[in-house]
């Protein structure tokens, strides 16, 4: 039965469907920009690295099935161990050699990404570590002032010229011989 009331639910699926296709068209229309990019200033190896991957599988694929297709004309048998033995096995090994190798390239890429931002910091702690000397010199100027001691709490006179505390004179009265 179709409801008429809720025309929210008969257009529901189209609406994924065309979102799908936008996206995939925003995509693509983004590969091609980022491809014909002379600047290089983004690294496009990484969206594009999927697409190289189920093409260099397909292209595997078919080349094994050749070889398969050529030993059945060569010897039925021979045919058949390409086809159940050596093809599947040649693919296996293939496939994973290309994975790891898109593996590392993708590794390289992402290390390249991070060393560019860890840079972009450095600049920033370049600019701010002249702010280090800056405040240090500032207390030392402040030290210098006599009224900034008494306005934190210091005594402006040095320990030594500083009458002794009660609990340094009893430790004094205590150690002096009778």
């Amino acid at each position: 039965m179709v409801d008429n009331k809720n025309p929210e639910a008969q257009e529901a699926p189209p609406r994924k469907v065309n979102e799908k296709l936008r996206r995939g068209f925003f995509w693509i229309v983004q590969y091609w920009r980022e491809l014909f990019n002379f600047r290089f200033d983004k690294y496009m190896i990484i969206q594009v690295l999927p697409g190289v991957y189920g093409i260099a599988l397909a292209a595997i694929a078919m080349g094994l099935l050749y070889l398969c297709v050529e030993a059945f004309m060569a010897s039925t048998w021979r045919g058949l161990f390409y086809f159940f033995v050596a093809a599947p096995v040649t693919f296996l090994v293939l496939a994973s050699v290309l994975r790891a190798l898109l593996e590392f390239y993708m590794v390289v890429f992402k290390i390249s990404e991070h060393v560019d931002e860890l840079v972009g910091l450095r600049d920033t702690v370049d600019r701010l570590s002249g702010i280090g000397d800056t405040v240090d010199e500032m207390v030392s100027v402040t030290r210098r002032i006599p009224f900034w001691r008494v306005l934190s709490g210091r005594s402006p006179t040095p320990k030594a010229e500083r009458p002794p505390r009660k609990e340094e004179s009893r430790k004094n009265q205590k150690d002096k011989p009778e």
